[in-house]
């Protein structure tokens, strides 16, 4: 049952010398405070009372608050009526932590737990909004080891963390550059899979003053979730007004029934989300389905085992995806199974399972090709992606995959069935896939990159969800796949080889492509065993150049190191580094390159 706080009336009326009985003047307006530890209570705020007599005033008022433990511990906001009619929100944390409206601004406020934290920042980076951001991951986990040290940490640290083979060339600026990116996935993260997580992870802006008016010096920073505040304190403001009672009892009996039903309805909501499924674990060939707390929900065991090396390649994206596919307000799990090597070949397989771990479908990638020779039809997805719903669209699932041994690539979408609506096929290897809304007309697109068998060069193509359809074009009849039509491409780019990639490997490969604020940008690598010598590229929305340069010392130490001596000796020369600029495009523009505007330096 509601319990009032327990503090007397009559100390209270003591303290600011009015009789027992009668209410504080309503035009004390006290200015927000917050008391961040109970040693402090007694610390005047800024309207000079401490925040204790905040809450000897909010008893006066006979406000009502829920101390029930088990929603203490999930710092539940709960919203009702005072007695006078006004809406109050009270949130309970692992202490009592009770947050005011702009007249009685006081609060409790206790340190966050450090594990929650943790395990917050660890599901974002499983994510699948993170799946391919592995630098973000990467940034991401350095500002959490320094998160009790943020006072201390330089932009030096991180350079040194972040990009340590970069030391020389790196500046603060690209650090507040890596910075603003995390910052806007981690908006991204929140406004779709992390819609309903207790904790926000936030950036604050280190070039602005803090709340307090001194230099900000936080780097991240974690709070509860605001969202169901709000949104609580907008269903209690959508209630009919309780009307004014002959007596007080009846007022107090009216602000307990609708604190209850309040309590009961973030309970229910609070149940049924603890029962979804928001992480994964795999252990030998057993894949583990957890909630949002780590607690099992349900196991599903392979008897021919998972593919070890395929599952654990921490550059590649997640082989899984948690969400509602068809809008029931339950979260569907997508698992793309490989079995255990072995001396026959597998393709992977599409598995979707609900959320209580029943298998609703399988699909398996790729079909038989006369292209192929005779080799068995086994394809492996690489990229598994959602479209999200729109107005005229239900959610689609979009899929990558690549043949076992080289070519070709299929991309196909997928209705919530597991259906296959529409596919598309490339002479190439498209091993990375995300999807975007590049021009900000509010549909994403879908942005492909890997190798393309034209002169094994590095490729990019992006297509329109609505039209995934037919084979690429290709100039060397030997790798034109027959039988499915012409593609309809809405860009299809070819990137430049250098001289140290032809010399020593057969082709380069376009990786890690993102799209943010309207901007894309990719990787493309030089060298292939192991990978690096990275050219970094941008596009505007429009699909102007707008960046291409070797990456750090990475490239040029390489290009020295081959070169130092022999015929072919050179150092790196303005007109190669030039050479970068040279995008062929294909399919999507006027002009046989790429038209460049205006270039990062």
């Amino acid at each position: 049952m509601p319990q009032r706080l327990a503090y007397s009336h009559a100390k209270q009326a003591r303290k600011h010398g009015q009789r027992a009985g009668e209410r504080p003047e309503q035009n004390i307006q006290p200015s927000p405070r917050e008391c961040r530890s109970r040693d402090q209570l007694e610390t005047p705020g800024e309207c000079g009372l401490p925040c204790h007599d905040c809450l000897l005033r909010a008893a006066f008022l006979n406000l009502t608050y829920t101390s029930h433990e088990a929603v203490q511990n999930r710092q539940v906001p709960h919203t009702f009526r005072d007695p006078e009619g006004r809406v109050w929100t009270i949130t309970s944390s692992r202490g009592h932590v009770v947050s005011f409206p702009p007249s009685l601004p006081c609060c409790f406020a206790e340190p966050m737990d450090p594990t929650a934290i943790r395990d917050q920042i660890d599901r974002i980076q499983r994510s699948q909004t993170f799946a391919s951001k592995s630098q973000l991951r990467k940034l991401l986990e350095i500002l959490l080891k320094n998160m009790d040290a943020q006072s201390t940490l330089k932009p030096d640290q991180v350079i040194k963390e972040l990009w340590p083979e970069e030391i020389k060339t790196k500046r603060a600026a690209d650090v507040a550059t890596e910075m603003n990116r995390l910052r806007h996935a981690l908006e991204t993260y929140y406004s779709e899979e992390g819609k309903t997580d207790l904790i926000t992870i936030v950036l604050p802006n280190r070039a602005l003053p803090a709340a307090d008016g001194t230099p900000e010096k936080r780097w991240i920073a974690a709070k509860p979730r605001e969202g169901e505040t709000a949104g609580l304190r907008r269903a209690s403001e959508d209630q009919r007004p309780i009307p004014q009672a002959s007596t007080r009892r009846g007022l107090m009996l009216a602000s307990v029934l609708a604190a209850i039903g309040i309590v009961g309805y973030v309970s229910i909501r609070m149940l049924t989300a603890q029962d979804q499924p928001r992480s994964w674990r795999l252990d030998g060939s057993t894949l583990t389905i957890m909630n949002a707390e780590g607690k099992e929900l349900w196991r599903k065991v392979f008897p021919e085992g998972l593919s070890g090396d395929w599952y654990y390649d921490k550059s590649q994206p997640a082989r899984i995806w948690f969400g509602d596919l068809e809008g029931q307000g339950h979260t569907d799990v997508l698992f793309l199974y490989l079995p255990a090597d072995s001396q026959q070949t597998h393709s992977s397989t599409l598995i979707c399972y609900s959320d209580r771990g029943k298998e609703k479908w399988r699909w398996t990638p790729g079909r038989e090709l006369p292209e192929l020779n005779g080799s068995p039809a086994t394809f492996r997805t690489t990229a598994l992606k959602v479209l999200k719903a729109t107005e005229k669209r239900s959610r689609k699932i979009v899929v990558s995959s690549i043949h076992d041994t080289w070519w070709p690539s299929q991309i196909a979408v997928l209705d919530s069935h597991g259906r296959t609506i529409s596919e598309y096929w490339h002479s190439g290897g498209l091993g990375y896939m995300v999807l975007g809304d590049l021009d900000g007309d509010g549909r994403e697109e879908i942005i492909a990159t890997g190798v393309s068998e034209y002169d094994h060069q590095a490729t990019l193509v992006v297509l329109d969800p609505d039209q995934v359809f037919g084979a690429s074009t290709e100039e060397r009849p030997e790798f034109q796949i027959h039988g499915m039509g012409a593609a309809r491409e809405r860009l299809r780019l070819l990137f430049p080889r250098s001289d140290l990639n032809r010399a020593l490997f057969q082709f380069n490969i376009a990786t890690d492509p993102t799209v943010e604020h309207g901007s894309l940008r990719l990787m493309v690598e030089e060298c292939i065993t192991p990978p690096g010598c990275r050219i970094w590229y941008e596009f505007d929305k429009n699909f102007h150049l707008i960046a291409a340069y070797a990456g750090g010392d990475e490239f040029r130490s390489a290009h020295e190191r081959f070169y130092q001596t022999g015929k072919e000796a050179h150092s790196l020369s303005a007109k190669e580094q030039a050479a970068f600029q040279k995008v062929r495009c294909l399919v999507g523009c006027k002009s046989e390159f790429v038209p460049v505007g205006n270039l990062v330096p």
